[in-house]
């Protein structure tokens, strides 16, 4: 079975990371670059084209990066460039996103509520969170006007929905069952 393109270089990258005992700087130096090639799409074109030389590529990459990465970001840039997978940075990032936390032993969570979590809440949940996952926990806010009250929390492929809509739609069902 064929593995995804951002697996690959992801997966090459955290070995390389890892074996050279950069992990953290290289996850930072990455990290710093998605935001980069995101909002400089022509840099991805140009970088991507196969009409631009290798040796052009690599000129690019070290008049842009040259002394401001490490050796080993610049060398896995210049692969990506010289293979032309630059368009896939963000997808190798969030591979790399999820092997780094899983080696770090880090928990993301995703907290939906219609008005802004309080510290003394966002802590509670946090301990409740670690105290069942065993890993430190990183919540992730998102403030959803639509939402009628309540909480959504999404982690490790769950979902606990304590919304109100939810609530309303469990009533609704209940009643068109006993209904029914």
């Amino acid at each position: 079975m064929a593995q995804a393109v951002e697996n690959i270089y992801a997966e090459a990258v955290y070995e390389l990371g890892t074996e050279s005992d950069s992990l953290d700087e290289l996850y930072e130096e990455i990290s710093a670059l998605r935001g980069i090639f995101e909002e400089n799409d022509d840099l991805v074109k140009l970088l991507s084209s196969p009409s631009v030389g290798e040796e052009e590529k690599h000129d690019i990459i070290q008049s842009i990066f040259g002394g401001r990465v490490s050796e080993l970001t610049f060398n896995f840039l210049c692969v990506l460039a010289d293979k032309g997978r630059v368009g896939f940075f963000p997808k190798i990032h969030d591979v790399l996103h999820k092997l780094y936390n899983e080696q770090k032993g880090i928990m993301e969570a995703e907290v939906v509520t219609s008005e802004p979590l309080s510290q003394a809440l966002e802590e509670k949940l946090r301990a409740k969170l670690a105290a069942q996952s065993g890993k430190e926990v990183v919540i992730n806010k998102k403030v959803d006007k639509s939402m009628i009250g309540g909480i959504i929390v999404r982690f490790d492929d769950r979902e606990i929905d304590a919304s109100l809509r939810k609530r309303l739609d469990d009533l609704r069902k209940s009643i068109d069952s006993t209904i029914a």
